[in-house]
Formats: C-alpha cells, structure tokens, sequence
C-alpha cells in the first residue's frame, strides 16, 4: 500500500505551488484585460482622428471617393491593421466569448464598406492568410467576390 507522509515541509511546498498557480491565473486575468483595454484605446485614437479632422470621416461614409487618395488609402490602412490584430488575438483566446462576437460584428462592419472592400481587394494579399480567410469568408457571406485567388482552387 502507498503510504502518504505529510511532513510541514511537503505542505508547504504544496501550498507555495498552489500560490504560484494562482498568481499566474491572475496575471493571465490581467494580460487579458489589458489586451482588451489596449484594443479600445487604438479604436478611440483612430476615431479621433477623425474628430481631429473629418475627411477621414467621408471615408467611412457609404461611399467617400471625395477624400484625397492617400489619405484614405492610409487611415484604411491602419482601421485594417487594427482589425488583423483583433483577429489575432481574437484566435490565440484571449477574448471571452461576447467580446470576440462584438469584434467581429465590427470586422464585418468594416469590411462591408465600400473604400474598405477596394482597399482589401488591393492590399488583402499582404495579411496573414488566417486574416485573410476571416475576412474573404465575410465577404463571400454578404454576396461579394473573394480576394483571394487560392481560395478558389480545389484541393489535391
């Protein structure tokens, strides 16, 4: 039979790991949190961008081919950068579950726009292909033609 010493020294070794792991699920609990806290940070510094001046706002309108072409090629730019990263983060879990389904209500939203379908179209292939998945999956949902050539081809 296998007998069990419970010495001070055996429990307080179990209590200190018990203690470490509860410290690192509280620091994961933070990264998280600050994870998200950073995300909505970047979205209001580029909302404000266009407070701070608001042809970047036609941009965003329906169809806001007025604005002059780099500056919309570069604030769609960083709204698409912005929105790869939530992707990524959203797939390595760090988002609980309602949090990733309002990021991709936003995605969806974002890439429903007519500059930003333009801008995909050009600039797409240069995302990582898990982004680009996310977003031509959009895009074909809504009735619009894939970016992607591969995706297209049958497998072997």
């Amino acid at each position: 039979m296998l007998e069990l010493k419970v010495t001070l020294d055996n429990l307080l070794t179990f209590v200190g790991l018990l203690f470490v792991a509860w410290q690192m699920r509280d620091g994961n609990r933070q990264q998280k949190m600050d994870s998200h806290i950073r995300l909505y940070d970047i979205n209001r510094e580029l909302l404000s961008l266009g407070f701070s001046n608001l042809e970047l706002f036609e941009i965003l309108k329906e169809d806001g081919r007025k604005v002059d072409p780099t500056l919309m090629r570069r604030y769609l730019q960083l709204w698409l950068n912005q929105l790869c990263l939530v992707d990524a983060f959203k797939r390595s879990g760090v988002f609980e579950k309602d949090v990733g389904e309002s990021f991709d209500a936003d995605l969806r939203d974002m890439m429903l726009l007519p500059n930003m379908r333009r801008h995909w179209k050009e600039f797409g292939k240069y995302y990582p292909a898990s982004f680009q998945a996310s977003v031509n999956d959009i895009l074909n949902e809504a009735g619009h033609e894939r970016t992607d050539e591969k995706a297209e081809e049958p497998t072997r």
